[in-house]
């Protein structure tokens, strides 16, 4: 795993574009809906991946697996980093744009943190430290070869080192059942409305 740098910005809305369209051309099971329920349409997924990445990329907190970047990873978290305030309000914008404005933007947000909120909501409330993996993707053409484990097998390396937790939220109960056979537990599911549930994660390092 290897951090992003010095991308110029054809690059990085490449990578923007090669994140959303795995997003968009993701095939979900009958039961979830997730994130294609709040933005309907390839260019909004542009927009809304692209203010993620952009934010993600100026703050340090972009991976990819290897020179031929088969798969990306966003982290945050202690030791990690996390987005600016600048930068986040310019993603907060881009969010809004691609969600269709403040009322759509509002239900996707109460719907993402619904039952309380995900799974980082408490860990904050419980004041423990962790890593989260805010975004996951390897890219279609190297899927099915082993990036996913790869990815997360780094992360779990960086996380056992500093003796932190990983947490993760997927809105798909197949995603949620890959990371679990890659050694995730499902800590709690919630039910954010009609076919749109939310899978809390979490991977307790080893001491």
């Amino acid at each position: 795993m290897q951090k992003l740098r010095n991308l110029s910005e054809i690059e990085t809305e490449t990578i923007s574009k090669q994140i959303a369209d795995t997003f968009y051309d993701y095939k979900y099971n009958d039961e979830d809906e997730g994130l294609i329920k709040y933005i309907r349409t390839r260019e909004d997924m542009y927009t809304y991946i692209g203010a993620i990445v952009k934010a993600a990329y100026k703050n340090g907190l972009l991976y990819t697996t290897s020179d031929k970047r088969e798969g990306y990873l966003i982290l945050s978290g202690e030791g990690v980093g996390s987005i600016g305030f600048v930068d986040g309000m310019k993603m907060i914008f881009a969010e809004k744009k691609a969600l269709g404005g403040f009322k759509k933007m509002k239900d996707f947000v109460s719907a993402c943190f619904c039952e309380g909120g995900g799974i980082e909501t408490r860990m904050k409330k419980a004041k423990r430290k962790f890593i989260r993996i805010e975004v996951l993707v390897v890219r279609p053409e190297y899927q099915r070869q082993g990036y996913m484990r790869k990815m997360l097998e780094s992360v779990y390396k960086l996380a056992d080192k500093k003796k932190l937790p990983v947490i993760l939220d997927t809105d798909d109960k197949d995603k949620s059942l890959r990371y679990q056979h890659l050694g995730m537990k499902l800590d709690r599911v919630r039910n954010c409305g009609k076919r749109f549930h939310m899978y809390d994660l979490i991977r307790e390092s080893v001491r």
